[in-house]
């Protein structure tokens, strides 16, 4: 009977999954058909409500795949997190199944604007968002036991914590923020938002005013509460830099905290110069702008890797000297990938982190779609960076573990010498020593 039930549960799930599937295709469908034929208002605020969604879900389906990897790998990435915060997490299957639901109430409300929009139903039209934003927050707060609430409700009280940086940092929260520097442009459309909301049902009036021959702007970008939207991200990573630092005394975090301070001039800079750009006029501060995105884009890079990724390189002993001049990233011994992987990873990441040198070519600016692809594609980025920054944590954690070993056996021995016979046989023979917890950490090659 317990089998029979349980097979009836996955054919239901299997089913709703499949449904689920469809409507999204049919959605897309809609949004195709109807976009073209809907006016210049239509289309313009179909971005400004709807476009922060795509890299914050995509980043969801990302996130998703990168713990299937972790199991399909055998790396226990679960060990990073707290014990407390560790029985939150979800398997990929769950991860999945989240990210649909809300991929589907995404596209649900998109079509439902742009046919509704098309079709001049601008009343109900102006509906969609808030109903779309309405349901996102429920995913995160709702206290119904659907979608796995407990993981629900605990992702919204990292939030939380993140949003609010005076507690100590945990690795659940120092994650989060990081994920949520790659989504800054996601952080500001979402601010644009919730300033044309409050505004008030706009689009008859942008439909009236478009069929008249003016050019509507809802928000504008450059508005303060933008501006520091699109900063907040980073601004939470310096705080958190500077409370690790006065909790541990760790130096290292001062040159971190400096690092996330060098996006403030880029982004405001950026945000300026794109102004500029899809107006057609000289930015009068181009050199100061470039400047401060080859300082940001370089720093960050070097921090990606040496930091980060552990990976011996400028300060630490051990990378690669080319013909006596050029000094390249080396890898750890116990690395857990194959070295074609790191390569990859690092010249993709170097790439990556110079996006924005698409505003340096004609006037891609002035398309939308070429926005929303340089913000997936740091997206993806991040989705790289985490699979070796877990690698990194693992391996500070096996050394924690080994240091603590080892006083325990000089304790025990009474002389210290506990390390003496560390190498004779057992966990110690093989230089990899798991953390004290219950389940150990499996390193596999990949």
């Amino acid at each position: 009977m317990e089998r029979t039930a349980k097979q009836h549960a996955g054919a239901a799930s299997r089913r709703a999954t499949v449904a689920l599937y469809t409507w999204c295709s049919f959605c897309c469908l809609c949004l195709l058909y109807f976009t073209p034929r809907a006016s210049y208002a239509v289309r313009d605020l179909l971005l400004v409500y709807f476009q922060p969604m795509v890299p914050i879900v995509f980043a969801l389906w990302l996130w998703a795949h990168n713990v299937q990897r972790f199991y399909a790998l055998g790396i226990e990435y679960d060990m990073c997190f707290s014990a407390k915060d560790r029985k939150y997490l979800l398997p990929s299957g769950e991860l999945y199944r989240i990210a649909l639901w809300l991929t589907a109430v995404c596209l649900t409300c998109a079509a439902g604007f742009a046919s509704m929009g098309a079709l001049g139903f601008y009343t109900l039209a102006d509906y969609m968002p808030l109903i779309m934003y309405f349901l996102a927050a429920l995913f995160v707060v709702a206290p119904v036991n659907v979608l796995d609430m407990p993981s629900r409700l605990f992702f919204g009280e990292t939030l939380q914590r993140v949003l609010v940086p005076v507690q100590e940092v945990t690795w659940a929260d120092f994650l989060m923020a990081d994920i949520a520097t790659s989504l800054s442009k996601s952080s500001a459309d979402l601010c644009k938002v919730a300033l044309a909301l409050l505004a008030g049902p706009a689009l008859h009036a942008l439909v009236a005013a478009g069929s008249a021959g003016a050019a509507p702007r809802v928000v504008d970008p450059l508005a303060a509460p933008v501006l520091f939207a699109m900063c907040l991200p980073y601004v939470i990573r310096f705080v958190q830099c500077l409370i690790v630092h006065r909790t541990t005394g760790n130096r290292a975090q001062l040159l971190n905290a400096l690092k996330y301070a060098t996006a403030f001039p880029a982004l405001v800079l950026t945000a300026i110069e794109h102004e500029y750009h899809v107006s057609d006029l000289v930015y009068p501060m181009y050199n100061w702008w470039l400047g401060a995105m080859f300082v940001n884009s370089l720093y960050s890079y070097y921090w990606d890797l040496e930091m980060d990724w552990d990976m011996p390189w400028l300060a630490q002993p051990g990378g690669q000297t080319v013909l006596r001049v050029l000094k390249l990233p080396g890898l750890r011994s116990d690395s857990m990938f194959r070295k074609s992987w790191y390569v990859w990873a690092a010249l993709s990441n170097l790439a990556l982190r110079h996006t924005w040198a698409h505003r340096l070519i004609g006037k891609l600016e002035k398309h939308a779609v070429v926005l929303l692809v340089m913000a997936l594609l740091e997206v993806f980025r991040r989705y790289q960076w985490t699979y070796i920054r877990v690698e990194t944590e693992l391996r500070k954690l096996r050394i924690r573990a080994s240091h603590g070993h080892l006083a325990d056996l000089g304790q025990r021995d009474g002389n210290g010498a506990g390390s003496g016979g560390l190498g004779l046989g057992g966990a110690g023979a093989s230089g990899t020593v798991p953390p004290p917890t219950d389940h150990p950490i499996v390193v596999t090659q990949d």
